[in-house]
């Protein structure tokens, strides 16, 4: 895409679809391309869509109530960086911690590489020292 525009917009739909349990899964990972790569997830996934898909499917269980909001999103040719927050509700088993009912918000970052609207390769960074602190667990 030679265009900022498209980009911020893509991005801005993915997090609204990430958001909306009642589409989510239905179409939120028809954002991402099946040669995905990921980077900066928990290890034990595979670097790869499946993985992704399978680490995506534990946090919507996790904190079904679970919301991205991107604060910068910032465009250089086909790669995009956002500074995030997300918040939401312990309600599922997340990494061996049982349901709290705890409310959360840690800040995030990511940097999406894309190809045309579609994702193809991801960083992530995210405060799970917060977020284990927040829902009660001594680290």
């Amino acid at each position: 895409m030679s265009s900022v525009k498209p980009l911020k917009e893509v991005v801005r739909h993915l997090a609204d679809t990430f958001n909306n349990p009642q589409t989510r899964e239905s179409s939120y990972f028809d954002f991402y391309d099946d040669s995905l790569m990921i980077h900066g997830f928990p290890p034990n996934f595979p670097a790869n869509k499946e993985g992704f898909k399978q680490f995506i499917y534990l946090l919507w269980k996790a904190f079904p109530d679970i919301i991205i909001t991107f604060d910068d999103i910032i465009i250089e040719g086909n790669k995009v960086a956002c500074r995030y927050i997300l918040t939401g509700t312990h309600k599922g088993e997340f990494m061996y911690l049982q349901p709290t009912d705890k409310q959360f918000r840690v800040d995030g970052m990511t940097i999406f590489s894309f190809i045309d609207a579609k994702v193809i390769e991801r960083w992530n960074l995210v405060d799970m020292l917060s977020l284990m602190e927040q829902l009660g667990t001594k680290t």
